[in-house]
């Protein structure tokens, strides 16, 4: 069953070098489900064959955080630089790993070459899968 649908990231992201992360605001609320859904688009996009990668991190104290997946939910997605980009991602089965009490998005942009830029929205659904 769907618990929330959030609006997470709302920003201008630049260059390789650092990642950008969802708003920590919404940590305890994406903790909150077993299972979610990554969606939304990228625009103005700028770069030589710009990529957008968006890996789900959990934590049990919103200090330590891990990859909750080994492969990005979002991986290495190529982006249009003439009109807006499409993305989405499953964070996988929730029986197959454990899920801590926060969670956020790690966003990062790749580029063949030279400084990728791109405005960024992503939403996430988080849903129950429990069996009860």
């Amino acid at each position: 069953m769907r618990i929330f649908n959030q609006l997470v990231f709302d920003g201008y992201v630049t260059g390789t070098a650092q990642n950008v992360y969802s708003d920590s605001q919404y940590y305890p609320l994406l903790g909150l489900a077993d299972q979610l859904s990554v969606s939304g688009y990228t625009a103005q996009v700028t770069g030589t064959t710009p990529t957008l990668t968006v890996q789900v991190e959990q934590s049990f104290d919103n200090v330590r955080w891990q990859n909750r997946n080994a492969t990005a939910e979002v991986n290495a997605a190529t982006l249009s630089t003439t009109g807006e980009t499409n993305v989405q991602g499953q964070d996988g089965n929730p029986t197959a790993r454990p899920t801590l009490a926060f969670a956020r998005l790690r966003i990062t942009l790749g580029a063949a070459s030279g400084t990728p830029n791109a405005q960024v929205r992503l939403w996430v659904t988080g849903r129950d899968r429990s069996e009860a």
